[in-house]
């Protein structure tokens, strides 16, 4: 069985109660009718019972010159007068017209009742006692009544069906206008339903229900196209995360197996064979531990916390640097002039390869004229650790993507431009395992600064 829709239920729900209401109203109105045309009835019986001298009353059909003309009035209009004797045989009976009489009974003295008639309507009746003890009957027709009644009742219920279609035109329509908002969010949804996900529901007026409910649906639709939006930017990452690191173990891989096979045809240089192939081998292991490295922060490993001093570290990363490349100029510096010990809570190893990651990128994407300087300091409660080369700097479109994995600025794969695309990346996930974040200055022509904000000693670092 079809469901009906919430329109239709509340149309049904409006005319339910309104046909309720109708029929509670002309139920009671036609009973108040009834009661208030019963007592006239009654009080005509009443009065006529005073009026009347059963003394003088000796025949129903003649009536005495003088009798009181009230009496006389009465009288005749009453359809029935009846006299008992006091046994409770009929003595006589009279009426104004001809017709049905009432079926009297048991006769209750100054009592007004209702009894049903020879034939077609009920009567009222009222009895009073004679001199003679005897009874005399006074019968009222409730013909003009009931009539007047079942005409009431037919009037009411045509009424009745009348509102009942008016309104059920009047609730239709307001129900179908109140159900507007509603109607525009179903059609909404259906073209979300079908994938398009920038509609957005129109919120007409926050202060009533269908504009809360819009605007709770624009937030929840917000929030899903985000969601959206990174679950798809972060599967095109992976994919591209994977087909370089694929490449990055390829290449070497290729490398061995070439010199390998080289070797064993007993073609080239031995030595240098085994050279290449070492090399190849190491630079595969570089790329997995970096690879692991990345994993290990991905899983939120406990980091072993203690406090390190951000000075010391630098000074060995420099003194690192000038070894491997003596012929750069790497210096150390304090960031506000003066060199002084910074402590800051976190992994002692982890910072290290952060200053080693940021120098040797610097190192490796400027050129030899280049400096490169390392500024230790703190900036309120943070600690700062700062890289600055006064390089060729880093063009806009690659800044948003220099802390993606295996990503790098030169269009090609060939490592002679840099590493595999991971030190940054590192770099970004072990600074947030700290709680702490980098900062990236750079233009064209201006050179780069790496700044690393690290929580203090005082400071209680971000969970992982």
């Amino acid at each position: 069985m079809r469901a009906w829709s919430l329109r239709a239920r509340l149309v049904m729900a409006v005319l339910g109660l309104a046909a309720l209401g109708l029929v509670l109203s002309n139920v009671i109105g036609i009973a108040l009718l009834r009661d208030h045309l019963m007592d006239r009835v009654d009080g005509q019986l009443q009065q006529l019972t005073r009026v009347s001298s059963v003394k003088a009353i000796q025949s129903l059909t003649q009536l005495p010159t003088g009798w009181n003309e009230v009496l006389r009035k009465r009288l005749a209009a009453l359809p029935a007068v009846m006299i008992f004797g006091p046994d409770g045989t009929l003595r006589s009976s009279g009426s104004a017209d001809s017709g049905p009489r009432p079926v009297v009974g048991d006769i209750e003295v100054d009592v007004n009742r209702t009894v049903p008639g020879t034939t077609g309507p009920s009567w009222r009746v009222r009895a009073v006692r004679m001199p003679d003890g005897g009874t005399m009957v006074f019968a009222q027709s409730l013909a003009e009544l009931e009539q007047t009644q079942t005409a009431a009742a037919a009037i009411a219920v045509a009424v009745s069906l009348s509102v009942l279609l008016l309104l059920g035109l009047a609730a239709s329509t307001v129900v179908r206008l109140g159900l507007r908002p509603l109607t525009r969010m179903e059609s909404t949804a259906g073209h979300i339903a079908r994938g398009d996900f920038a509609r957005r529901v129109h919120a007409e007026d926050p202060h009533t229900e269908p504009g809360r409910l819009a605007i709770a649906m624009n937030v929840m639709l917000d929030r899903l196209q985000s969601e959206i939006a990174a679950r798809t930017d972060s599967e095109a990452r992976m994919r591209r995360f994977l087909a370089d690191a694929s490449h990055e173990l390829r290449t070497p891989l290729t490398s061995v197996r070439g010199f390998a096979e080289l070797h064993r045809r007993g073609g080239g240089d031995a030595d240098e064979a085994m050279r290449r192939i070492e090399d190849e081998a190491a630079r595969m292991g570089v790329l997995v531990n970096d690879l692991l490295t990345l994993a290990q922060l991905d899983e939120e490993r406990p980091l072993d916390r203690r406090p390190v001093d951000l000075l010391e570290v630098a000074a060995d990363t420099i003194r690192d640097a000038r070894v491997r490349v003596p012929d750069r100029q790497v210096r150390l510096a304090g960031l506000d002039g003066r060199l002084t010990p910074v402590s800051v809570v976190g992994d002692e190893a982890r910072l290290r390869q952060v200053a080693a990651n940021l120098v040797g990128n610097a190192l490796c994407h400027t050129p030899p004229e280049a400096s490169i300087t390392v500024k230790v300091g703190s900036a309120g409660r943070q600690g700062v650790l700062e890289i600055s080369d006064t390089g060729p700097g880093i063009p806009a479109e690659h800044v948003p993507h220099l802390f993606d994995r295996l990503y790098r600025v030169g269009p090609g794969r060939s490592r002679a431009d840099g590493g595999a695309g991971l030190g940054l990346a590192i770099v970004a996930a072990i600074v947030r395992a700290h709680g702490g974040r980098v900062e990236l200055d750079t233009a064209p022509g201006e050179g780069t600064t790496f700044r690393v904000l690290l929580p203090g000693s005082e400071v209680t670092p971000s969970p992982l």
